[in-house]
Protein backbone atom coordinates (compact mmCIF):
# COMPACT_ATOMS: atom_id res chain seq x y z
CA UNK A 1 0.00 0.00 0.00
CA UNK A 2 1.58 3.24 -0.88
CA UNK A 3 2.14 5.74 1.66
CA UNK A 4 -0.31 9.10 0.82
CA UNK A 5 1.57 12.32 0.60
CA UNK A 6 -0.53 15.14 1.88
CA UNK A 7 0.18 18.45 3.31
CA UNK A 8 -1.11 20.52 5.63
CA UNK A 9 -0.26 24.13 6.56
CA UNK A 10 -1.24 26.47 9.14
CA UNK A 11 -3.79 28.02 7.09
CA UNK A 12 -5.55 24.58 7.00
CA UNK A 13 -5.17 24.36 10.82
CA UNK A 14 -6.51 27.38 11.82
CA UNK A 15 -9.68 26.90 9.76
CA UNK A 16 -10.45 23.56 10.86
CA UNK A 17 -9.70 24.74 14.77
CA UNK A 18 -12.53 27.62 14.39
CA UNK A 19 -15.16 24.76 13.25
CA UNK A 20 -14.36 21.87 15.21
CA UNK A 21 -17.39 19.95 17.33
CA UNK A 22 -19.75 21.46 14.76
CA UNK A 23 -22.33 19.74 12.84
CA UNK A 24 -23.32 22.68 10.37
CA UNK A 25 -20.40 23.37 7.51
CA UNK A 26 -20.57 25.80 4.24
CA UNK A 27 -18.55 24.85 1.48
CA UNK A 28 -15.24 26.80 2.80
CA UNK A 29 -15.22 25.07 5.77
CA UNK A 30 -15.83 21.40 4.03
CA UNK A 31 -12.83 21.96 2.67
CA UNK A 32 -10.73 22.81 5.80
CA UNK A 33 -12.26 20.28 7.46
CA UNK A 34 -11.46 17.10 4.58
CA UNK A 35 -7.66 19.16 4.51
CA UNK A 36 -7.71 18.32 8.29
CA UNK A 37 -8.96 14.90 7.74
CA UNK A 38 -6.43 13.77 4.84
CA UNK A 39 -3.73 14.84 7.04
CA UNK A 40 -4.97 13.13 9.98
CA UNK A 41 -4.73 10.25 7.95
CA UNK A 42 -1.36 11.06 7.20
CA UNK A 43 -0.67 11.38 10.23
CA UNK A 44 -1.74 8.46 11.94
CA UNK A 45 -0.83 6.28 8.28
CA UNK A 46 2.82 6.99 9.95
CA UNK A 47 2.25 6.09 13.54
CA UNK A 48 0.91 2.70 12.31
CA UNK A 49 3.44 2.29 10.05
CA UNK A 50 6.08 3.16 12.60
CA UNK A 51 4.48 0.76 15.60
CA UNK A 52 4.22 -2.36 12.63
CA UNK A 53 7.68 -1.24 11.64
CA UNK A 54 8.90 -1.28 15.49
CA UNK A 55 6.63 -4.41 16.65
CA UNK A 56 7.80 -6.66 13.88
CA UNK A 57 6.78 -10.21 13.95
CA UNK A 58 10.10 -11.35 16.26
CA UNK A 59 9.95 -8.66 18.48
CA UNK A 60 5.94 -9.89 19.38
CA UNK A 61 7.27 -13.43 19.39
CA UNK A 62 10.19 -12.82 21.67
CA UNK A 63 7.82 -10.60 24.22
CA UNK A 64 5.36 -13.14 23.94
CA UNK A 65 7.70 -15.89 25.25
CA UNK A 66 8.94 -13.45 28.14
CA UNK A 67 5.65 -12.80 29.39
CA UNK A 68 4.13 -16.26 28.95
CA UNK A 69 4.76 -19.89 29.53
CA UNK A 70 4.56 -21.27 25.91
CA UNK A 71 4.74 -25.71 25.52
CA UNK A 72 3.83 -25.28 21.88
CA UNK A 73 4.37 -23.61 18.74
CA UNK A 74 0.51 -23.31 17.78
CA UNK A 75 0.24 -21.22 21.27
CA UNK A 76 2.47 -18.46 19.94
CA UNK A 77 1.19 -19.07 16.20
CA UNK A 78 -1.99 -17.79 17.60
CA UNK A 79 -1.27 -14.65 19.43
CA UNK A 80 0.86 -13.58 16.94
CA UNK A 81 -0.97 -14.08 14.03
CA UNK A 82 0.87 -16.55 12.18
CA UNK A 83 1.28 -19.83 11.07
CA UNK A 84 2.95 -22.26 12.86
CA UNK A 85 5.69 -22.68 10.06
CA UNK A 86 6.23 -18.92 10.47
CA UNK A 87 6.61 -19.24 14.09
CA UNK A 88 9.18 -22.07 13.68
CA UNK A 89 11.47 -20.09 10.74
CA UNK A 90 11.57 -17.30 13.36
CA UNK A 91 12.48 -18.89 16.43
CA UNK A 92 15.09 -20.94 14.58
CA UNK A 93 16.60 -18.02 13.67
CA UNK A 94 15.83 -16.36 17.35
CA UNK A 95 18.27 -19.53 18.81
CA UNK A 96 21.09 -18.73 16.74
CA UNK A 97 21.29 -15.49 17.75
CA UNK A 98 21.53 -16.35 21.16
CA UNK A 99 17.98 -14.47 21.53
CA UNK A 100 16.00 -17.56 22.85
CA UNK A 101 16.73 -21.37 24.74
CA UNK A 102 14.96 -24.28 25.33
CA UNK A 103 14.70 -25.21 29.20
CA UNK A 104 12.89 -28.21 30.49
CA UNK A 105 10.77 -27.86 27.40
CA UNK A 106 9.48 -24.58 27.45
CA UNK A 107 10.90 -21.40 25.61
CA UNK A 108 13.00 -19.22 27.23
CA UNK A 109 14.13 -15.76 26.76
CA UNK A 110 18.65 -15.30 27.23
CA UNK A 111 19.65 -11.67 29.15
CA UNK A 112 20.52 -10.79 25.22
CA UNK A 113 16.67 -11.15 24.24
CA UNK A 114 15.44 -9.49 26.81
CA UNK A 115 17.97 -6.60 26.66
CA UNK A 116 16.81 -6.33 22.62
CA UNK A 117 13.40 -6.27 24.33
CA UNK A 118 13.81 -3.39 26.66
CA UNK A 119 16.10 -1.60 23.91
CA UNK A 120 13.17 -1.49 21.24
CA UNK A 121 10.35 -0.98 23.63
CA UNK A 122 12.22 2.41 24.79
CA UNK A 123 12.50 3.49 20.90
CA UNK A 124 8.85 2.83 20.58
CA UNK A 125 8.14 4.53 24.03
CA UNK A 126 10.31 7.30 22.64
CA UNK A 127 8.23 7.56 19.33
CA UNK A 128 4.73 7.42 20.80
CA UNK A 129 5.70 10.59 22.86
CA UNK A 130 7.22 12.32 19.80
CA UNK A 131 3.37 11.92 18.46
CA UNK A 132 1.54 12.72 21.43
CA UNK A 133 3.26 16.25 21.84
CA UNK A 134 2.06 16.80 17.73
CA UNK A 135 -1.07 15.84 19.03
CA UNK A 136 -1.40 18.18 21.67
CA UNK A 137 -0.51 20.66 19.34
CA UNK A 138 -3.13 19.93 16.90
CA UNK A 139 -5.42 19.91 20.04
CA UNK A 140 -5.22 23.80 20.31
CA UNK A 141 -4.49 26.91 17.90
CA UNK A 142 -3.32 29.96 18.53
CA UNK A 143 -5.26 33.63 18.15
CA UNK A 144 -4.48 37.11 19.19
CA UNK A 145 -6.03 38.57 22.72
CA UNK A 146 -8.71 41.08 21.57
CA UNK A 147 -8.47 42.08 25.72
CA UNK A 148 -6.96 40.49 28.41
CA UNK A 149 -7.08 36.88 28.87
CA UNK A 150 -6.73 35.07 31.71
CA UNK A 151 -6.30 31.11 31.71
CA UNK A 152 -9.52 29.01 31.52
CA UNK A 153 -12.06 32.38 30.51
CA UNK A 154 -14.34 31.56 28.28
CA UNK A 155 -13.25 33.23 24.35
CA UNK A 156 -15.40 34.34 21.85
CA UNK A 157 -13.65 34.22 18.30
CA UNK A 158 -13.50 36.58 15.64
CA UNK A 159 -11.97 36.67 12.16
CA UNK A 160 -10.62 40.29 11.68
CA UNK A 161 -7.87 40.93 8.96
CA UNK A 162 -6.99 37.96 8.20
CA UNK A 163 -6.24 36.81 11.78
CA UNK A 164 -8.22 35.18 14.73
CA UNK A 165 -9.02 37.23 17.46
CA UNK A 166 -10.03 35.90 20.93
CA UNK A 167 -12.29 38.83 22.90
CA UNK A 168 -13.38 38.20 26.63
CA UNK A 169 -16.31 40.84 26.27
CA UNK A 170 -17.07 40.59 22.57
CA UNK A 171 -19.40 38.16 21.82
CA UNK A 172 -19.77 35.62 18.77
CA UNK A 173 -21.33 32.42 18.32
CA UNK A 174 -17.76 30.76 18.45
CA UNK A 175 -16.26 29.90 21.80
CA UNK A 176 -13.03 28.48 23.26
CA UNK A 177 -11.10 28.36 26.33
CA UNK A 178 -8.35 30.02 26.57
CA UNK A 179 -5.41 27.46 28.25
CA UNK A 180 -2.86 30.68 29.25
CA UNK A 181 -2.81 34.48 30.24
CA UNK A 182 -2.47 36.97 27.73
CA UNK A 183 -2.31 40.50 27.41
CA UNK A 184 -4.27 42.67 25.12
CA UNK A 185 -2.30 41.91 21.47
CA UNK A 186 -0.72 38.96 22.49
CA UNK A 187 -0.56 35.48 20.98
CA UNK A 188 -2.74 33.59 23.36
CA UNK A 189 -3.36 29.51 23.24
CA UNK A 190 -7.14 28.50 23.30
CA UNK A 191 -8.70 25.28 22.80
CA UNK A 192 -12.12 23.26 23.10
CA UNK A 193 -13.51 25.58 20.14
CA UNK A 194 -17.29 25.07 19.43
CA UNK A 195 -19.27 26.99 16.94
CA UNK A 196 -18.71 28.99 13.55
CA UNK A 197 -16.75 31.80 12.77
CA UNK A 198 -18.59 34.29 10.55
CA UNK A 199 -15.63 34.61 7.41
CA UNK A 200 -16.91 35.38 3.90
CA UNK A 201 -14.50 34.45 1.41
CA UNK A 202 -13.17 38.07 0.27
CA UNK A 203 -12.76 39.24 -3.44
CA UNK A 204 -9.53 39.72 -5.55
CA UNK A 205 -9.60 42.91 -7.94
CA UNK A 206 -7.02 42.86 -11.07
CA UNK A 207 -6.25 45.96 -12.83
CA UNK A 208 -4.63 45.75 -16.03
CA UNK A 209 -2.57 48.25 -16.58
CA UNK A 210 -0.55 48.50 -20.36
CA UNK A 211 2.57 46.50 -21.09
CA UNK A 212 5.79 47.98 -21.37
CA UNK A 213 5.76 47.72 -25.17
CA UNK A 214 2.62 50.29 -24.94
CA UNK A 215 4.26 52.71 -22.92
CA UNK A 216 4.26 51.09 -19.31
CA UNK A 217 3.22 53.70 -16.57
CA UNK A 218 4.35 56.17 -18.89
CA UNK A 219 0.78 56.04 -20.56
CA UNK A 220 -1.24 55.09 -17.43
CA UNK A 221 -3.78 57.59 -16.42
CA UNK A 222 -2.80 57.52 -12.64
CA UNK A 223 -5.80 59.82 -11.42
CA UNK A 224 -8.14 57.24 -12.96
CA UNK A 225 -6.31 54.34 -11.60
CA UNK A 226 -6.22 55.87 -7.88
CA UNK A 227 -10.32 56.75 -8.16
CA UNK A 228 -10.95 53.21 -9.37
CA UNK A 229 -9.12 52.16 -6.71
CA UNK A 230 -10.36 54.57 -4.38
CA UNK A 231 -14.26 52.80 -5.28
CA UNK A 232 -13.07 49.55 -3.74
CA UNK A 233 -13.28 48.07 0.12
CA UNK A 234 -9.26 46.72 -0.27
CA UNK A 235 -7.41 45.30 2.35
CA UNK A 236 -4.41 44.43 0.53
CA UNK A 237 -2.52 45.64 -2.24
CA UNK A 238 -0.05 43.52 -4.56
CA UNK A 239 1.79 43.63 -7.76
CA UNK A 240 2.47 40.90 -10.54
CA UNK A 241 5.41 42.88 -12.12
CA UNK A 242 7.69 45.83 -12.49
CA UNK A 243 4.64 47.61 -14.29
CA UNK A 244 1.97 47.20 -11.02
CA UNK A 245 5.18 47.86 -8.76
CA UNK A 246 5.94 51.40 -10.57
CA UNK A 247 2.11 52.51 -10.78
CA UNK A 248 1.23 51.42 -7.21
CA UNK A 249 4.61 54.02 -5.82
CA UNK A 250 3.18 56.79 -8.23
CA UNK A 251 -0.45 57.33 -6.93
CA UNK A 252 0.87 56.77 -3.12
CA UNK A 253 -0.32 53.14 -2.12
CA UNK A 254 1.95 50.67 -0.15
CA UNK A 255 2.53 47.06 -1.91
CA UNK A 256 1.67 44.83 0.86
CA UNK A 257 2.64 41.88 -1.48
CA UNK A 258 5.54 41.49 -3.67
CA UNK A 259 6.51 37.72 -4.28
CA UNK A 260 4.31 35.15 -5.15
CA UNK A 261 1.26 37.13 -5.39
CA UNK A 262 -1.47 35.19 -6.71
CA UNK A 263 -0.91 32.79 -4.25
CA UNK A 264 -0.80 34.85 -1.60
CA UNK A 265 -4.06 36.93 -2.85
CA UNK A 266 -6.06 33.79 -2.77
CA UNK A 267 -4.96 32.65 0.87
CA UNK A 268 -5.63 36.43 1.90
CA UNK A 269 -9.40 35.77 -0.07
CA UNK A 270 -9.92 32.76 2.15
CA UNK A 271 -9.11 34.46 4.60
CA UNK A 272 -12.12 37.23 3.88
CA UNK A 273 -10.05 40.14 2.86
CA UNK A 274 -10.19 41.76 -0.33
CA UNK A 275 -6.98 42.15 -2.39
CA UNK A 276 -6.03 44.27 -5.38
CA UNK A 277 -3.40 43.15 -7.54
CA UNK A 278 -1.67 45.21 -9.96
CA UNK A 279 -0.22 44.16 -13.68
CA UNK A 280 0.93 44.18 -16.86
CA UNK A 281 -2.03 42.89 -19.76
CA UNK A 282 -0.08 40.07 -19.97
CA UNK A 283 0.53 39.25 -15.73
CA UNK A 284 -3.77 40.04 -15.45
CA UNK A 285 -4.38 37.68 -18.25
CA UNK A 286 -2.44 35.16 -16.59
CA UNK A 287 -3.35 35.55 -13.45
CA UNK A 288 -7.22 35.01 -14.21
CA UNK A 289 -6.70 31.65 -16.30
CA UNK A 290 -4.93 30.43 -12.91
CA UNK A 291 -7.89 31.85 -10.34
CA UNK A 292 -10.30 30.32 -13.22
CA UNK A 293 -8.15 26.98 -12.65
CA UNK A 294 -8.32 27.34 -9.13
CA UNK A 295 -12.18 28.22 -9.18
CA UNK A 296 -13.20 25.08 -11.57
CA UNK A 297 -11.49 22.82 -8.15
CA UNK A 298 -12.85 24.69 -5.50
CA UNK A 299 -16.09 23.48 -3.51
CA UNK A 300 -16.46 27.36 -3.35
CA UNK A 301 -15.58 30.12 -5.86
CA UNK A 302 -13.07 32.95 -5.11
CA UNK A 303 -14.72 36.10 -6.53
CA UNK A 304 -12.96 38.51 -8.74
CA UNK A 305 -13.08 41.51 -11.17
CA UNK A 306 -10.71 42.61 -13.75
CA UNK A 307 -10.10 46.63 -14.44
CA UNK A 308 -9.01 47.69 -17.52
CA UNK A 309 -7.54 51.12 -17.13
Amino acid sequence: MKKPKIKWNEACHSNFSCISNNASFNLNELVAVICYLLFLQNFLYDISYKIMELLSKRFLILLEIATGDYFSLNQIAEKVGITKQGVSEYLKKMKEDGLIEIVDKKYRVTVKGIELLFSELAELDKYLEEKRKKLNIIECCPAIAGDDIEKGDRVYLFMENGYLYAYKRKKSSAIAEAIESAKKGEDVGIKGVKGIIDLKLGKIHLFALPSIIKGGTKALNHEKLKKEIEKITANKFGVLDIVGKVALDKIGIKCDIEFSPLQSAIEASQRGLNVVLLGDEKEIKYAKAKLDEYNANALEEIEYEVHFI
